[in-house]
Formats: C-alpha cells, structure tokens, sequence
C-alpha cells in the first residue's frame, strides 16, 4: 500500500513539476519591464570588429528616463603619462583566487578560478568561468556610447600588493582626450573594483555587459535557469534565450540592482552604487547574448568617472551574502525554497562539525525522519493492520468477485469495523514529497555538493554514481519494502508494482549520488521502522 502511495504521490508530483512548464510558458519577470522586437547590433567577440559593441542612441529613446548624473568636487586634469602597449595581446592580473586574461581593448576575455578545476583528475584545468573557447565564448567588456576610433589600452602601471594586482590602462579618444580604467583586485576576494574616468567627459554615458555566444541552450530548463540574470527593481529577473531570440531587447530601470549571466554553479555579475539610478538590458539574436548596465557616470569637474565592482566566482551563498546587493537570489530554488533553504543552512552547519557532505545528508535525513515520526508511525500501524485483514478480505473477493459494487460496500464495512483507514498511509507520504524535490534542488544547485567525496568510489556528490551501487542498493531497498506491505488484491496490480524497483532503478542511475543516497538511506530506515511495527502488532 505505502509503495503505491509513494508511486502515485511521486508521478503526481513529476506531472505537475514538468506539466505546468509546458501548459503555462514562464513570462517576463516584472510586469514593468518594457520589451519590443528591435535591430539588435550583432555582438563583436574580442577577435573580431575592433569597435565595441554599442546600443545607439536610437534605441535608448524609450528606456526610462532616470535622473542626471551628479556632481562632485572638481579634480585635477589627466596629466600626460609614460604608457607602454599591452603586448601579446593580453595581460594577466588578478589575486589569489582570480586569474584575468585582460585584451587591448580593456575586455576581461578570460577568467579562472584558481581554487576550482574542471574535473578530479590531478592535472585538470582550472575552471574558467569567462574564456574566448570557440564557439561558446564568454566575456565581459564595456565602452563608451557614440565614441568613434577609440584607440587600444595601453598599460600605464601595475602593482601587486600581497598578491593582489592594480592595474591602470589608458586609451586616446578620436579627440586627443584620454580614457583611463584601473582594475583592482583585493587578497582573498572574487570581487573587482572597475574604475574608469574619461577627460572632458560631459554627457559620456558608458555600458559594461556579460557577453556570451552560441550558448549551450539546453543547460537552461524549466527546472534550472542558466543564462543571462539580474536582481532589477528588488525582482529576480530570469531572462531565457528563447526570450531574448523572441523579443529582441529587454529594457529596464531601477536604482541599484545588478546584472550578469550565469551556470549552474558560477556567476559573473556587474553591479555599482545601489543609491543611483541605472538602465538595463538584455539582448540577443540566436547568437550573441548580452547582459548589461548603462551608467551616466559622477562629474569631477570637467572629468566623467563611472565606477562598477565585478564578481566572478563561485554560487557560494556567505560569499554573495558579504556583498550586501542581493547576489545570493542568484540561487533560485523554485516553488519549494522555503524547504530548500533550511536544509541547505542544515547541511552547512552539519558540516562544520562533520567535513563530509554525504555523512551530513545521512544527520539530514535522520533529522527529518525525526520531525516526521509520528505521522509515518500512523502511516505504517494503518499499512499493518491493512496487511492483517489481508485473509478477509481474499475471503470477501472470493464471495463477491463478480459484484464489485457490493465488494465495495463490504469492504468498506470490514475496514470500518476493524477501526482501519485505507488511505490513512498516503498522507504522511504526500507530505514528505516537498522535501524530497526540494532536498533534490539544494543537492543539484549548491556548490558545497560540486566535487564533494563520500566513501570509496563516491568522489562526486553532485553527479551520478560511475558504478551505479547506490541505484541499485535502493532497487534492492524498494523490493524489500514491497514485500513489507500489503499486497495489492488485483493480480494485474500486483505484477505491475512489482515491476517499479526496476524501473526506478533505472531511473535513479542518473540521479546525483547524494540524492540516491537520501534515498537508500531513507528507504533503509524505514523498513527497520515498519518491520517495529509490524513486530509490535504481531503481523508477519
């Protein structure tokens, strides 16, 4: 009985989770968010057309207006500096956990991650979350709006500070005027300061944005967003390839917020002053997507200085928290996240005093096997006393097996007699549904899971078991279960019940090993508690 409850309850759950996708298509974040079918400008990649990509004046007409750039005190004018050109084509710089690919044009073309590699293996790769890898390249790059024959960056000095680099590059306007960008990094932070100041700059407005092109679209579902991102008038925006391939541009405004682009575990996200107003987009054409800020920028005298902070790191929840602009939303557990969110905060606390995040899922479980006790204890004494009229009501199948109206009304009348309730298993199943779908989104999002060792041939939480023990220990553990309950009086019933530790076995070979393992576990667990049960209430 309880098996088919579990069945019912999880195909359900799988038809509305995949269903409502299909039927209700997501829509647009925000009701106020402005979109409309434009000529988008084909994105330039940093091997291609020396002129940075640009949103003409044209098409900012219908983007909210916001209110005009400050003032500030006056400062010195650019003085004439001692520069030496990028050679090689780019420039390394970065910190201890960073390491930038920065071009001639000033775009950060690629960027690593130091204490992350690709795969276990000892001379793996380190994890490049920009990079200029045909044909998904991923960069991020900026310029100023409207400025023709921008000459190349050229290095004017660079300086480490405990391992923490600040750069300064210069570039020649077609006017004579300079163009100065500093990037600074600090020890132990995927955090980059971007400062840029333009001479004369008055009415200068200057965009940065996360470029990607030729997409992996199908990293991006229903279930998990990969793609472009942004936390826009306090409203987690998701915007999906379709939706830009569709509507062309995406305009909007607020104060503060960030924008960016994103996977499954890193992020690169642009922010800036979370006091001032600043346009949005989004853009794309099937090949190129973009994810930008336009910033009219702070006057120092007769100097334009626009100031943003880059962060290119890992989806780790304390680390975006430390930010204080909301990064950490980035982290969209769906419809189950006020479940997803305390278990995550439950494995990271076991986890300080247990370093190893399949023995936390097992304290999980053992913890939520408490909370839910009771109700599972009712579930399994109503699924024993069940399997104890099992000889009447064979004896009432026999009687009145051709009539199934009065095998009903008789059946009912037994149960009503022996005080037993046929459905009383399947609500405390019902309620623990939730947990697993949401225990399944924290294991397939969080970070702590990626590369995250068990036992043995357990290395990796967060992918599937390479030999398919657990799948198969779990087929095993569902079988026994079977065999625990009542069996189902139709014989066809029977033969098809029998047949679904086979197919979830197969099923879960793809599954995260840490999820399999909530399973197995749980699923131990809970036959030591139903044969209690059965014990106590002297059924065999």
């Amino acid at each position: 009985m309880e098996q088919r409850n579990v069945i019912l309850a999880f195909a359900l759950s799988m038809l509305i989770l995949l269903g409502w996708g299909m039927l209700f298509p997501p829509v647009e974040q925000a009701e106020q968010v402005e979109t409309s079918k434009v000529t988008t400008q084909e994105s330039v990649s940093a091997e291609g057309d020396s002129s940075a990509p640009e949103l003409r004046p044209a098409d900012l007409d219908d983007v909210p207006t916001l209110k005009d750039a400050a003032v500030a005190t006056p400062s010195v004018l650019a003085k004439t500096l001692k520069t030496e050109a990028i050679t090689g084509k780019t420039i390394t710089i970065g910190n201890d956990l960073l390491e930038l690919d920065v071009n001639q044009r000033g775009w950060i073309v690629a960027a690593r991650l130091t204490q992350y590699k690709e795969t276990l293996e000892a001379d793996s790769p380190l994890v490049s979350v920009l990079g200029e890898d045909e044909p998904h390249a991923q960069y991020l790059n900026s310029g100023l709006l409207g400025e023709k024959g921008v000459s190349d960056f050229s290095l004017v000095s660079k300086e480490s500070v405990d391992g923490a680099d600040r750069v300064h590059l210069r570039a020649t306007l077609a006017d004579g005027r300079y163009w100065d960008r500093t990037y600074s990094f600090t020890k132990g932070s995927y955090l980059i300061e971007v400062e840029d100041r333009v001479q004369k700059g008055l009415d200068v407005k200057l965009f940065r944005q996360v470029v990607e092109r030729y997409p992996d679209r199908e990293s991006s579902t229903f279930y998990e967003h990969a793609g472009a991102i942004g936390l826009i008038d306090d409203t987690l925006q998701e915007v999906s390839y379709d939706d830009l391939d569709e509507a062309g541009t995406v305009r909007m405004a607020a104060t503060g917020g960030w924008t960016g682009n994103m996977n499954r575990y890193f992020i690169t996200a642009i922010y800036s002053d979370q006091n001032r107003d600043y346009r949005y987009y989004y853009k794309g054409d099937g090949r190129s997507y973009q994810s930008g800020l336009i910033d009219d920028g702070l006057m120092e005298g007769d100097t334009a200085r626009f100031k943003s902070n880059i962060f290119i790191g890992p989806k780790r929840i304390p680390l975006m928290q430390e930010l204080n602009v909301g990064l950490e939303r980035s982290i969209d557990y769906g419809w189950f996240a006020f479940i997803s969110k305390p278990l995550h905060d439950g494995l990271s606390w076991f986890y300080k005093y247990v370093p190893n995040y399949g023995w936390c899922i097992i304290l999980l479980l053992i913890c939520i096997k408490i909370i839910f006790f009771y109700p599972t204890q009712k579930s399994y004494e109503s699924m024993a006393a069940m399997r104890k009229l099992q000889p009447e009501q064979k004896r009432l199948q026999e009687r009145y097996g051709d009539d199934r109206q009065q095998l009903g009304q008789e059946m009912m009348a037994l149960y009503k007699k022996n005080k037993v309730n046929p459905l009383g298993g399947c609500l405390p199943i019902l309620i623990q549904i939730p947990v697993f779908f949401a225990l399944y989104k924290v294991l397939l999002m969080s970070i702590e899971m990626r590369q995250a060792p068990f036992i043995g041939w357990l290395e990796d939480l967060s992918v599937q078991d390479p030999y398919f023990v657990l799948p198969v220990l779990m087929g095993i553990s569902m079988f026994i279960q079977q065999r625990l309950n009542p069996q189902p009086p139709d014989p066809m019933q029977a033969k098809i019940m029998s047949f679904l530790p086979v197919l979830f076995t197969v099923m879960f070979l793809f599954f995260p090993a840490g999820l399999v393992l909530y399973w197995v576990v749980n699923n131990v667990l809970s036959i030591v508690q139903q044969r209690l049960v059965m014990s106590k209430m002297g059924v065999d």
